[in-house]
């Protein structure tokens, strides 16, 4: 009889338990709205995390392109025939400018062609696209005998689809930019760039740089345009900046410190 009992009371509760969470169902009118929402109350959320800016909506395509991270060289592969020590240096004037203190030195010694490079890998690679112009800059320093650029870019494989040449005429020892533009001759989704150095001397360089000329409204040193313009399509009321994680690598120092950044773009202008 206890037996029965338990069985039947066992039944029962989980008759009752599956009942319970048996969903009700919910009915939507939207012919019949309760409340208007305000198109200011809803927007789009930037978190500058998984290459969402760099790599994502900003159209750079080079990678640490000031030797900033906290490994120099991330990004960038030497390409050498021979080994000469102190060809490649970091260098670091934290002391004189503390919000881009590093660059790079290169040394050559009647260098052609192939004998020293730099190759980035851009951020997971580089989209290259067929007949696209790409428009390089850089700021150099260099003094006594000129060095010259010989610039590529470079298919999956390795292969060039794409080059031009840079030949930094200052050598007063003070820091210039110069530009050059050439376009591509095949369609690359995981694309590279690489950088030769000609010559017989030293060169500083900083900020190197490459940009589609496809940027959103054309703007030079602009975001990419496919990802802004749907952006732009959702017209949202509010942009959340900066996001939920602010922090990427080890410390606070990492954080994105707009505060800091802003005082500096006033003080530029």
């Amino acid at each position: 009889m206890n037996r029965i009992i338990k069985t039947v009371s066992l039944f029962m509760a989980t008759t009752l338990l599956a009942q319970a969470q048996a969903p009700s169902p919910i009915k939507v009118n939207v012919a019949q709205p309760v409340s208007e929402i305000q198109p200011t109350m809803w927007g789009i959320f930037f978190e500058d995390i998984n290459l969402g800016a760099d790599g994502g909506i900003y159209a750079e395509l080079v990678k640490n392109r000031s030797f900033e991270f906290q490994k120099p060289l991330m990004g960038w592969k030497i390409e050498r025939k021979t080994f000469h020590e102190g060809e490649v240096l970091i260098q670091n004037r934290a002391d004189k400018n503390t919000a881009n203190p590093r660059f790079v030195t290169i040394k050559v010694e009647n260098a052609q062609k192939g004998d020293l490079g730099l190759t980035n890998e851009g951020f997971r690679g580089m989209g290259i696209k067929n007949g696209l112009r790409y428009d390089f800059s850089v700021m150099y320093r260099q003094s006594g005998s000129p060095v010259k650029l010989h610039l590529e870019l470079l298919d999956a494989k390795g292969q060039v689809i794409g080059e031009g040449t840079l030949s930094p005429s200052q050598t007063d020892g003070q820091w210039h930019k110069q530009a050059v533009s050439f376009k591509s001759t095949a369609t690359e989704a995981k694309g590279k760039f690489r950088i030769w150095f000609e010559g017989n001397g030293q060169i500083d360089l900083d900020m190197i740089s490459l940009f589609p000329e496809d940027t959103w409204k054309g703007r030079p040193g602009g975001m990419r345009a496919d990802m802004i313009q749907k952006l732009a399509d959702l017209k949202p009321g509010f942009i959340r900046f900066p996001g939920g994680c602010i922090v990427e690598g080890f410390d606070l120092n990492n954080r994105y410190q707009w505060k800091k950044r802003l005082d500096q773009s006033r003080s530029a202008n």
